[in-house]
């Protein structure tokens, strides 16, 4: 009898101890770091943040030209946050879209999910809702790369007066509708998003036709006025302005592609895109929180169950075995 007790005790002491056992938790230790790069950043916008006209670059594929400015932080943040995270860099910009095609895309919820996991969003917009206006100017006084300045024998007449007869009027009505989808751009994207938002100001790539004034003085007040609208807006639409166009200002034959007659940044251009645009989001701090697992201990209820066991144990040995004992020796 007292074997079978001692036996059944033993088993119950094994059984609670396993349980015990099978009762640890570990704790989870979060550690937030403060970064001065984006772990997650995505790019949004037209043909100059898609990387047009670079090595590698394709219509449908932002990621394959390495000269991008795009890629270039993307390489850059990848190396300097090896030790901490993994780096993320999206690209949804299209080359030839428009301030209102950004808008549409926006819109269209189809960027909601990347938005919503993003740290930093940088947009380059607005050059297709002005500049196309001038280079038609451009191409209709026959100008081309190998001819920079005004072609008499090949001058289109009929399109420059046709051009000048809505020329101002179609100016105009670009600035102010980019002016208005500029505020509803910053708004929606700030609505989809906790992470910080940076716009580009525009560049004058035309100002290298100083033989053209008609040219280069109208894109000069132009683009003037549309950096002012990014300038202006910066507090109201919580967004921070990257100057690009300061930065290029003078020096848009060695920084661009115009003299080739094409509007979009070179490899030195898209180089010291990529440096402005890292100063700017290096300025300001980003969190990423990482998680690990503490040394294993018992639970509460594991502790309870043991030291159940244990009073079972101590209760066998002090009370019921001498019972059985003077009941034997009876």
């Amino acid at each position: 009898m007292l074997k079978k007790i001692i036996s059944a005790a033993a088993a119950l002491f094994t059984a609670m101890s396993l349980a015990g056992c099978s009762l640890t938790e570990r704790e989870v230790i979060e550690e937030t770091h403060e970064l001065h790069a984006p772990p997650r950043v995505m790019f949004l916008g037209d043909s100059i943040a898609a990387g047009y006209g670079l090595d590698g670059y394709t219509a449908d594929d932002n990621y394959s030209c390495p000269d991008s400015y795009a890629n270039i932080l993307k390489e850059k943040y990848t190396a300097e946050l090896a030790e901490i995270c993994d780096h993320e860099m999206q690209n949804f910009a299209v080359s030839g879209a428009t301030s209102s095609d950004l808008l549409e895309l926006l819109e269209s919820g189809k960027l909601d999910s990347a938005l919503a996991e993003t740290d930093a969003v940088v947009i380059s917009i607005g050059g297709n809702d002005l500049l196309a206006n001038v280079m038609t100017i451009v191409e209709a006084l026959g100008v081309t790369k190998d001819n920079k300045s005004v072609d008499l024998d090949n001058i289109d007449f009929g399109a420059i007066l046709s051009l000048m007869g809505t020329f101002e009027n179609d100016v105009s009505a670009s600035l102010d509708l980019f002016e208005e989808n500029l505020k509803t751009i910053a708004r929606t994207v700030n609505e989809k998003t906790e992470g910080k938002v940076y716009i580009q100001t525009l560049y004058n790539p035309l100002e290298v036709f100083t033989d053209l004034p008609v040219v280069s003085d109208f894109s000069a007040r132009t683009l003037n006025d549309f950096n002012e609208f990014i300038d202006y807006y910066e507090g109201d639409y919580d967004y921070r302005k990257i100057d690009i166009a300061e930065a290029f200002n003078g020096r848009c034959d060695e920084l661009t592609r115009i003299n080739e007659i094409d509007i979009h940044p070179n490899e030195a251009g898209h180089k010291l895109i990529a440096e402005l645009v890292d100063e700017t989001l290096s300025s300001r701090t980003y969190y990423y929180t990482t998680q690990t697992y503490g040394e294993p201990h018992l639970t509460v209820t594991a502790i309870i169950l043991i030291a159940g066991g244990i009073i079972v144990m101590i209760s066998i040995v002090v009370v019921i075995i001498p019972k059985l004992f003077k009941k034997y020796e009876k």
